[in-house]
């Protein structure tokens, strides 16, 4: 597909760009344990772009592997911005973590609550990856994935059309809880607020489950 060399270029390029802010705040990482220990240095530098690397892999390994799935191109697009969304997310924080190590934003006069940012910047993932989650088709590797919704494409779309409604909810509250909530308030709200909207996951699937079945309209 023409798509694939784009998907992997973009992929690759967050991937990099996590790679060398690990590579440019390496020698400035403070703390003598970090100085005797190399070993521990790297780890700093490099373990969220590794991560990010390794859930591109498996992700790419599933779609390839899926037997669940039809092949189809839109749905491909969508699976795909997902990752992206994810790699996104991980490699931000990465960049985060690395200017508050190297208090690089105080340098230049910035103030930054890395911990509001942090929340923040996880609400805003939520959204990206709740407004595609109408998009998606059965596959093995995101969503709810259970016999049922597996089995039925018509059900599939139902459950996760509301479940991405839900989803984004969720990370608008989430962002907003960031903004305006102390950390430590922060936590406890986001907490309640991801169980809330799993127990209306649960209800909505629960409720659009015991619908009688229609065709299996897996497209």
């Amino acid at each position: 597909m023409s798509s694939k060399p784009s998907i992997d270029a973009r992929a690759g390029a967050v991937i990099a760009a996590g790679f060398l802010a690990g590579l440019a705040a390496f020698p400035a990482l403070p703390g003598p344990f970090l100085d005797e220990k190399p070993s521990a240095r790297i780890l700093v530098a490099f373990t969220l772009p590794a991560t990010a690397l390794v859930v591109y892999a498996l992700f790419r390994s599933l779609w390839r592997h899926d037997r669940v799935r039809s092949g189809n191109g839109v749905f491909e697009s969508t699976y795909h911005a997902i990752v992206l969304r994810v790699l996104l997310f991980i490699v931000a924080l990465h960049v985060l973590v690395m200017i508050q190590l190297t208090d690089l934003a105080a340098g230049i006069g910035l103030q930054l609550a890395g911990g509001r940012i942090v929340i923040v910047m996880l609400g805003v993932a939520i959204v990206a990856v709740g407004n595609l989650l109408p998009r998606t088709r059965p596959n093995v590797a995101v969503g709810l994935r259970t016999k049922r919704t597996l089995a039925n494409a018509q059900l599939w779309q139902q459950v996760h059309r509301s479940g991405g409604y839900i989803t984004v909810a969720l990370g608008a509250v989430v962002a907003v809880t960031g903004f305006v909530l102390a950390h430590n308030t922060a936590g406890a709200v986001v907490s309640g607020a991801a169980l809330v909207a799993a127990m209306s996951i649960f209800v909505t699937y629960r409720r659009h489950a015991a619908s009688p079945p229609g065709p299996d309209s897996r497209a």
